[in-house]
């Protein structure tokens, strides 16, 4: 089981403006449609009970379907002449087109071109939206990381996966990844990818005969593939890190990334009953957060990751706390608690 001090850090669809990693710009670029392609290949099933007016903006329409199918994260509406696209984890990789006014599913013709964990196990999906290509629409950069009480079981050892989703020339699909170590040979995903500053970083392993590091990877338009060089010390140490470097003492709710204390343990211990396997150190790191996701979804919460009120009442309602119900809310919470 990992320890959540050295976990991998969740990642939003924002991206984090920090310092430029220096192989690839900073700047801000100007979004183009794509080159003109026939969208017939796509096929599509309506959700009746996300139908939206054709008055209705795509991007409301948008934030509305996630609030209804309660996803865990979410990428931005892709526009591109073939149409316009979204994806989101909810709770597993879900494709979406807007047509007539309305986000329909997009089908498993479509699916099959990603190249996404098609195993049982539940993933920590993180989406960030990015102008990978050269087209100017929105790409995905997809990292898919196991959830603390499968990843002892999942393949390769438990490491990430990543990829990163495309509609480059109208054609939806995981982009190519060029190997640098062995000959040129092509993969569809790695070892976990991130868009940090301006750089698309990803790990690679095994093809190098060792752990092979960090590679930061370059759109190659000619070729229609990332290529990628090995990144410097210097900007390897310019990465924010994939765990929290300092975690805050926190006696009252909401608990969330980056607290500790008694609360954090009792949420774990809970969790723990339920079956999830985290460590019990009271440290709210990478594994808690998804598993407290993994539980409110599953319970009817709205997936935030965080311990609010109405979190900590469906985990502990009826549960013994040490601590007085100081408020008379019939519920004993992290500031109630006794010495």
């Amino acid at each position: 089981m990992f320890a959540e001090r050295i976990q991998r850090r969740w990642r939003t669809t924002s991206i984090i403006a920090v310092i430029c990693l220096g192989l690839v710009s900073c700047g801000s670029s100007t979004r183009t449609q794509s080159e003109t392609a026939d969208s017939s290949v796509v096929e599509t099933t309506a959700l009746e009970s996300v139908a939206a007016p054709a008055s209705v903006d795509a991007t409301r329409a948008w934030q509305t379907l996630n609030e209804t199918e309660n996803s865990y994260t979410a990428g931005d509406i892709s526009e591109t002449d073939a149409g316009t696209f979204g994806l989101m984890a909810a709770p597993t990789l879900r494709f979406f087109e807007f047509v007539d006014g309305r986000w329909t599913e997009v089908t498993s013709s479509v699916i099959s071109r990603f190249d996404i964990p098609t195993t049982e196990f539940e993933y920590d999906i993180t989406i960030q939206s990015v102008d990978v290509t050269d087209d100017g629409a929105v790409d995905y950069v997809v990292n898919f990381a196991a959830a603390p009480w499968h990843v002892l079981d999942v393949p390769n050892q438990g490491r990430d996966y990543g990829t990163v989703i495309s509609g480059h020339d109208g054609n939806w699909r995981s982009l190519e990844f060029t190997d640098p170590y062995g000959g040129g040979e092509i993969y569809t995903s790695v070892e976990h990818i991130e868009y940090f500053n301006g750089a698309l970083v990803g790990d690679w392993y095994g093809s190098c005969g060792r752990p092979c590091g960090k590679l930061i990877y370059e759109w190659l338009g000619g070729s229609a593939q990332l290529f990628g060089e090995e990144a410097t010390p210097s900007q390897i140490r310019a990465l924010p890190k994939p765990w929290c470097t300092a975690f805050s003492y926190n006696g009252n709710l909401p608990l969330e990334r980056c607290d500790e204390g008694r609360g954090v343990t009792y949420v774990q211990e809970a969790l723990n009953r339920l079956g999830y396997e985290l460590e019990a150190d009271g440290y709210y790191g990478n594994s808690t957060r998804f598993a407290v996701k993994y539980y409110q979804r599953s319970n009817g919460i709205r997936a935030s990751g965080t311990v609010d009120v109405e979190t900590w009442r469906n985990l502990f309602s009826g549960v013994f706390l040490p601590g007085n119900d100081l408020d008379g809310d019939g519920l004993v919470t992290p500031n109630e608690f006794g010495e």
